[in-house]
């Protein structure tokens, strides 16, 4: 699924450590100067399921665990509070399992997987199509259209030409020219009376890779919330969503640094999703032009390395939502990225341009916590 974004492009660090004070959403409150606090370490061999008996509680109150999942990382924090631990451990277990199934609806990569058969039916008749997947394509329209085509889910009948591993090189203009007319999200037709679709035209293919992990990830802190564990977080290769309070305090949610290990800049979160995006891991270079794995869909090509960032990240209600609004971000450039984060007061962004510089929304800047001998470059 969600393979178009592996690992490799985790381009968040979790700091799984309390910070400053902050009030949630918009009414965010700066924070001291100062450093970031240290990053409690995840276990040396963290359990890819918690243990039926109770998993460790660590000396935070939190139980770690991760898995393997959405062609990713996966890894989920829970304060355990008063309940025991093997409640949170069932409760973890739950949320990969949810994410699990969210990945067998929406992978493309699954020949059984509903959007795959979606995809397979491209020009035949409406069909019905489940609750999630229903939403993810209604909202996947809907930012589409906000963000001028710089999202656009019908890429991927482009977007599976390209291969970005050793040797790899591009595939011809004409042929990326002719995969190109069958890009147009206004061809995924819903009706949401039926809850069923279509893909209107034959030979046009809807990737979800910049949306569904974003919602598997919503989705899993859905479920534990549900179970009474309020104060967690999940993360999926750069996708977090961030509930509740750490002992009191915002989680601290680390931006990566693009050149090398550790955080440029620390943010103290809850109650909102982070989402980074970035170009700088997962590229080929052909005859002296290189090519990220970032695709313009109204090009048919990856973005152009003179509009492109190292990294986007992007603040937002939802994962779902940042997870999309990063990759049309990133699509856009930095000015008329940035142009678009300002109009919407739901949504806050940093990014690091080609050049290093730091490009931050007024309300992120005020919260933001710098590592003491780093100073933010100027725009």
């Amino acid at each position: 699924m969600i393979r178009s974004r592996p690992a490799p492009w985790a381009a968040l660090a979790l700091a799984l450590a309390c910070g400053a004070p902050q009030a949630p959403g918009s009414d965010q409150k700066p924070v001291p100067s100062a450093p970031p606090p240290a990053a409690s370490p995840a276990p040396e061999s963290p359990p890819r399921r918690p243990q039926p008996g109770g998993p460790p509680v660590r000396k935070d109150g939190t139980i770690y665990a991760e898995a393997e999942q959405m062609g990713t990382r996966v890894s989920i924090n829970v304060l355990v509070g008063d309940r025991s631990p093997a409640e949170a451990g069932a409760a973890i277990e739950a949320a990969f399992a949810e994410i699990e199934r969210i990945e067998q609806i929406m992978s493309e990569w699954r020949a059984d997987s509903e959007l795959s058969q979606l995809n397979a039916a491209a020009g035949g008749d409406m069909r019905p199509l489940s609750p999630e997947l229903f939403e993810v394509l209604q909202r996947s329209k809907e930012i589409a259209e906000q963000t001028g085509g710089a999202f656009d889910p019908t890429f991927y009948a482009v977007g599976q030409l390209w291969r970005f591993e050793p040797g790899a090189r591009p595939p011809s203009r004409d042929l990326i020219e002719d995969k190109r007319k069958l890009i147009g999200w206004q061809s995924i037709e819903l009706d949401p009376a039926t809850r069923s679709g279509r893909l209107a035209r034959p030979g046009m293919k809807v990737g979800l890779g910049a949306i569904a992990k974003g919602y598997a990830v919503d989705k899993a802190s859905q479920l534990l919330r549900a179970r009474g564990f309020a104060d967690h977080i999940v993360e999926g290769g750069g996708d977090t969503y961030v509930s509740g309070l750490k002992n009191g305090k915002p989680w601290m949610v680390g931006i990566q640094k693009p050149d090398g290990p550790g955080s440029v800049a620390a943010i103290p979160t809850t109650d909102r999703a982070v989402v980074t995006s970035g170009d700088y891991q997962r590229y080929i270079e052909y005859e002296g032009v290189r090519y990220a794995h970032i695709f313009d869909p109204r090009t048919g090509f990856p973005v152009p390395q003179e509009r492109s960032s190292q990294s986007v990240t992007v603040l937002a209600p939802s994962a779902t939502d940042a997870d999309a609004y990063a990759t049309a971000v990133a699509v856009m450039g930095p000015d008329d990225g940035m142009a678009f984060i300002r109009s919407r007061p739901d949504l806050d962004a940093f990014l690091i341009t080609r050049d290093g510089a730091h490009r931050v929304s007024p309300a992120l800047e005020k919260i933001l916590v710098y590592p003491p001998e780093k100073k933010p470059p100027p725009p």
